[in-house]
């Protein structure tokens, strides 16, 4: 699950496609699951989704999953909120917004 897909993510950070794929099934798989959005955090996929958005910054489909990924991570956490925000996560969401 979680793990695998962040490891194909750390792979292939130049693929669009892996990376697409990844922030699309971290977004099913994080959505109302705790336990997944804690995996993700602990093992800094959220680093993994911004570096995907930055890496990528004018590909709409990777853009649209990450937020959807950051979206998940986010449902009924506000620590993760937190910790997203920390990183950096809304000045990038915001570039993607303005792509």
């Amino acid at each position: 699950g979680v793990t695998l897909v962040l490891s194909a993510m750390r792979a292939h950070d130049t693929s669009a496609g892996v990376q697409e794929q990844g922030c699309g099934a971290l977004e099913s798989l994080c959505e109302f699951h705790a336990e997944n959005q804690t995996l993700v955090i602990e093992s800094r996929g959220v680093a993994l989704v911004l570096a995907a958005m930055r890496a990528h910054q004018t590909n709409a489909t990777v853009q649209e999953h990450a937020c959807g990924a950051l979206r998940s991570l986010c449902v009924n956490l506000a620590a993760n909120q937190t910790r997203i925000g920390e990183a950096g996560g809304v000045a990038v969401v915001l570039s993607a917004m303005r792509a």
